[in-house]
């Protein structure tokens, strides 16, 4: 099925829609995992997210393609993409857990300096001033933000930038799979066969189980819908709104993220990690612009 064509004012408003509520579903499923993360095993965290969020992937899936929605053409590629996902999931959520909601949140989004750091040497493209300037820029302000000079980092700090490189790996990976393949199908595979592998390492190594009652179930559909809210709503952003419209929303959540951990679990952060997140930020929408304009030159 095709989604239907809509004027570029309209494209803008449904992508900017969709890109907010990718922010708050992203804040949202953070919130919910921190919330719990020290009080169940993240496997079974992980499982329950699975659970949820796949008969939503399930119902769009068949909404868009049909009997198609499984069908991959680079099941290569589709390997790699949900080997480096569940590895990425991991180093998330032990992040999580692990080091302050603004700091994992920042270095979580600082993927896109990385991946133009990458992109040379995995997808042949070439850069210039503009993306080096952009990619120097960007590692100072990582730096700043992992506040190496107020005391010993943590080992979130490490797990949250471990995070953001896998997710630029995962990007450039991704953007292989876009050139073939629908994006839910993708999302589909990533979801069942996560489900499938922390089911088994469960079965195979059990667990202390929790105390199961009603708040650590609605947790968990919490934590499913919202997860497949951030795909599906990062995923079809694009495909109606442009990108220079949607791109600076996108790291609204890093705001919103410290924000959130200053009022819920009252984390303060340094000056230091507020001025290293502005400029990584910056220095992602400087790439992303350049990544425009380039793609307007070859039309």
């Amino acid at each position: 099925m095709k989604l239907t064509n809509v004027s570029n004012f309209s494209g803008n408003v449904i992508g900017i829609f969709l890109m907010v509520t990718m922010v708050l579903a992203g804040l949202v499923l953070t919130g919910f995992v921190k919330a719990i993360g020290n009080d169940i095993d993240f496997r079974l965290m992980l499982v329950g997210r699975f659970i949820f969020s796949l008969p939503i992937l399930y119902a769009f899936g068949w909404y868009v393609r049909g009997t198609q929605l499984l069908k991959i053409n680079s099941k290569k590629t589709l390997f790699g993409r949900v080997s480096i996902g569940l590895l990425g999931i991991c180093l998330w959520l032990s992040a999580v857990q692990t080091a302050d909601f603004g700091q994992v949140t920042a270095l979580s989004q600082s993927s896109a300096v990385f991946v133009a750091l990458f992109a040379p040497f995995f997808l042949s493209e070439k850069i210039g001033i503009w993306r080096i300037s952009a990619i120097l820029s960007g590692l100072v302000g990582i730096c700043l933000v992992t506040n190496p000079f107020e005391e010993a980092m943590s080992i979130g700090i490490y797990l949250a930038l471990a995070s953001g490189i896998n997710g630029a790996i995962l990007s450039i990976i991704l953007r292989k799979l876009g050139n073939t393949d629908e994006p839910v199908s993708v999302a589909l595979w990533h979801n069942t066969i996560g489900f499938i592998f922390f089911t088994l390492t469960l079965l195979i190594f059990p667990p202390q189980l929790p105390v199961i009652n009603l708040k650590l179930i609605l947790f968990l559909v919490v934590i499913g819908i919202a997860g497949s809210c951030l795909q599906l709503t990062f995923t079809y952003a694009f495909k109606f709104g442009e990108a220079v419209v949607l791109a600076p929303i996108r790291y609204l959540s890093v705001p919103g993220a410290i924000i959130a951990g200053l009022i819920i679990w009252f984390e303060v952060p340094s000056v230091l990690e507020i001025i290293g997140s502005v400029i990584t930020i910056l220095s992602c929408l400087v790439i992303t612009w350049r990544e425009i304009i380039k793609k307007k030159k070859k039309i």
